[in-house]
């Protein structure tokens, strides 16, 4: 038998959610729409499985994940979400999230999931390794960049706002050598802009 604790803040889908078990002898389903009440709730009667909202006004998804796995390690949680899942697909490594699933996400693939995941099994889509790939290759790049001092303010500075003139000026040089640094730094780093230059040292903690 699985247990189950749906957290929604919007009783028609919380209801409709709970609505696609209801034919399920072996998935016994709870409700709750106030995210705030779900961590004394579940003192007294925890659950194996949590399908958590992602998106909710009085406590959010993500922290509400972290709070029920702070007293409750062995809990499952599923990210439920109308967003694009794959913007959360890093919560499944960081935050150890066992599952994510779009709200538009067929009555058979939630159910799929659900029971696989109780089975201690993993169920992903078929572009989360395409998410891994680009991660390994991330982590591999990291380990081939080595900036100086000089190229680590020159992105600081660029992330800061500056303008070459301001950089050269911060550096004391001349315009032309800044535009060249950063011509190398840009190639470097395999990207054609600031804004690429600093999204990319921030992931990869280069600042």
């Amino acid at each position: 038998m699985i247990t189950m604790l749906i957290v929604d803040d919007h009783p028609i889908v919380l209801e409709g959610t709970k609505n696609l078990f209801q034919e399920n002898e072996d998935i016994i389903v709870d409700t709750e729409s106030d995210a705030t009440h779900v961590i004394q709730r579940i003192k007294d009667k925890p659950y194996d499985i949590y399908l958590i909202d992602i998106n909710m006004p009085l406590e959010n998804g993500i922290n509400l994940a972290r709070s029920i796995k702070a007293i409750q390690s062995n809990a499952s949680i599923i990210l439920y979400t109308g967003d694009d899942t794959t913007d959360y697909y890093p919560l499944i490594l960081e935050r150890k999230i066992e599952g994510i699933l779009a709200k538009t996400a067929s009555k058979e693939q939630i159910l799929r999931t659900v029971r696989a995941i109780a089975n201690g099994e993993i169920v992903l889509p078929q572009n989360f390794l395409d998410f891994l790939d680009n991660r390994f290759k991330l982590q591999d790049a990291k380990l081939d960049i080595h900036l100086n001092e000089k190229e680590k303010k020159i992105l600081r500075l660029i992330a800061e706002g500056h303008t070459n003139k301001a950089i050269a000026i911060e550096l004391n040089i001349p315009q032309r050598t800044t535009e060249r640094y950063l011509t190398q730094l840009f190639s470097l780093l395999n990207v054609d802009s600031r804004t690429e230059a600093v999204n990319l040292a921030e992931r990869m903690n280069l600042l």
